[in-house]
């Protein structure tokens, strides 16, 4: 059994030079690691060369956001199965033995250790959820889960995909870019084909959240995941009362933003309408291979709506 470790990066060399010597010792076996550089412009690409001869390095001649460096790294790769780490992750020894037996289930998709982020107070990002207020869709995540479970999906910060089911799903959607929301869109895109995504407990990873997208100006990427949230509902949701809920409340939203001054939000709204023709003809393509109902799927992972 072959293992494909994939890191995407953008100006993380510092984070690489203190996170990635975990990555390297702690996976044992045979296993590759893939650093995919998307375009950075503080030497990553030498330091990495010159100091982990044994890591792949990709680099990227232009930045075009977390899922297409992601993809462009699991096409190097070739192992059965997948594991994606932000470049600001640490990690444990023995971190796939308990996750990896669980793909002898062959509706499994992806599994997700536990996510420390030691900046708030240990909050734990494994196990993944959602819920409806308003007409729109949020994520969340639930704490003090001790036991394996199914969850809406896996976090890209740290996860193990079954390389098959990735290739089927087409990896993670481009149009998300340049982050935010494409973890949970292909997690969606494999519970509609009745593949499921699991949280499992007993092996831990500490998070320094948000290290990269945090330099960014928050008023960006406020925007960008305003539109990026409507753009998986546009994209994945089929329930015509969600749907009818989304279309009832969605100008009153716009309208309370507004009055509350939250312009990034409605910007990224408008975003989201150049795309809006793009995503339901996604949404229209996986409707042919779709097993679960949405409200299937929200039952097998607690969503309330």
């Amino acid at each position: 059994m072959r293992i494909s470790v994939v890191v995407p990066n953008y100006n993380g060399v510092a984070l690489l030079e203190r996170y990635l010597p975990s990555v390297v010792i702690s996976l044992e076996g045979d296993c590759e690691v893939v650093v995919v550089d998307d375009a950075s412009t503080d030497g990553t690409v030498k330091a990495l060369r010159e100091r982990f001869p044994d890591v792949e390095v990709i680099a990227r001649v232009s930045n075009e956001g977390f899922s297409a460096a992601v993809n462009d790294g699991i096409r190097a790769s070739s192992g059965e199965f997948v594991v994606l780490l932000n470049n600001d992750v640490e990690v444990a020894p023995g971190l796939l033995d308990p996750i990896v037996c669980l793909f002898e289930e062959e509706s499994v998709f992806a599994v997700s250790p536990k996510i420390l982020v030691p900046s708030r107070g240990n909050l734990d990002e494994g196990a993944k959820t959602g819920f409806w207020h308003h007409g729109l869709f949020y994520t969340d995540q639930r704490q003090g889960i001790g036991r394996v479970t199914p969850i809406l999906y896996t976090s890209g910060c740290a996860a193990v995909y079954r390389r098959s089911m990735l290739e089927s799903l087409g990896g993670f959607d481009e149009a998300y870019s340049p982050f935010y929301w494409e973890d949970a869109d292909l997690g969606y895109r494999a519970w509609k084909r009745g593949w499921k995504s699991l949280y499992q407990p007993a092996r831990t990873v500490k998070h320094k959240h948000s290290a990269t997208i945090g330099k960014m100006d928050a008023r960006s990427t406020d925007r960008i995941k305003a539109r990026n949230g409507l753009f998986f509902i546009w994209r994945n949701i089929e329930d015509e009362e969600l749907m009818g809920r989304h279309r009832r409340w969605l100008p009153v939203v716009l309208a309370r933003r507004a009055l509350s001054r939250d312009w990034p939000f409605v910007r990224g709204y408008k975003d989201a309408l150049a795309g809006k023709d793009e995503a339901q003809a996604a949404l229209e393509r996986d409707s042919a291979h779709r097993k679960l109902s949405d409200r299937e799927i929200f039952s097998r992972v607690g969503i309330r709506y």
